[in-house]
C-alpha cells in the first residue's frame, strides 16, 4: 500500500453483540444514539436502535460476559459471542478518508465523521462496521468470510487514491 494509508489486522480478544428491545438499558452507561461509541478497555459501538457491539482487544468473551449483571440479562437483553465470526482491520494514514469514501456513500469529512462515531453500512458491497478512532485512524469490523476480500479491496483502493496535498 502507498505511504498515505496503511491497513493492519487487529487482534481481537472478544466481540459480543448486545441487543435489547426493552428500555432496560435506558439508564445504563451504554451510548444511546446510533453511531455513538464509548471508549475504554471495552469499546462499545451503538450500531442500531437496541443493538451494541462490545469489543475488547484483551479480554476474552467469558470475562466480558461476566461484567454484565444477571439482572440486566434477565430483563430482556441478549448477549451473543460473535468473536470467531469477526475480523478487524485498522486503516490509518493521510488519505484514509479518501480511500474509505470510495467504498460507500457515507460522508467521511472530518466534521461529519468525527472520532467517536461509528456506522454499520454496506461498504465495497459487503456489510462492515466502521469506527472512527482518530481523525486519520479507523477500525473496520467485517465477517471473517469477507476478510480477504476487504483487505484486497482496501489495497486496490489505496493504490488509486490521490496523494494527499503537501502542507
Amino acid at each position: 500500500m502507498p505511504e498515505s494509508i496503511r491497513c493492519e489486522p487487529i487482534g481481537l480478544g472478544a466481540v459480543l453483540r448486545l441487543t435489547s428491545w426493552s428500555n432496560v438499558l435506558a439508564d445504563s452507561e451504554l451510548p444511546a444514539q446510533v453511531g455513538a461509541t464509548l471508549a475504554g478497555p471495552t469499546r462499545v459501538l451503538c450500531v442500531s436502535p437496541g443493538e451494541w457491539l462490545l469489543i475488547s482487544l484483551e479480554q476474552k468473551a467469558a470475562t466480558l460476559r461476566e461484567a454484565f449483571s444477571p439482572e440486566l440479562l434477565s430483563e430482556g437483553a441478549v448477549l451473543v459471542d460473535i468473536t470467531d465470526g469477526i475480523v478487524a482491520f485498522e486503516v490509518h494514514g493521510a488519505a484514509v478518508r479518501d480511500v474509505l469514501a470510495q467504498g460507500c456513500g457515507l460522508d467521511f469529512h472530518p466534521r461529519s465523521f468525527v472520532p467517536g462515531r461509528c456506522a454499520r453500512t454496506r461498504f465495497a458491497q459487503i456489510a462492515v462496521v466502521l469506527d472512527c478512532l482518530e481523525e486519520t485512524r479507523f477500525a473496520l469490523y467485517v465477517a471473517r468470510s469477507h476478510a480477504h476480500y476487504l483487505a484486497a479491496w482496501l489495497e486496490d483502493a489505496a493504490s488509486t487514491a490521490p496523494a494527499p496535498p503537501a502542507l
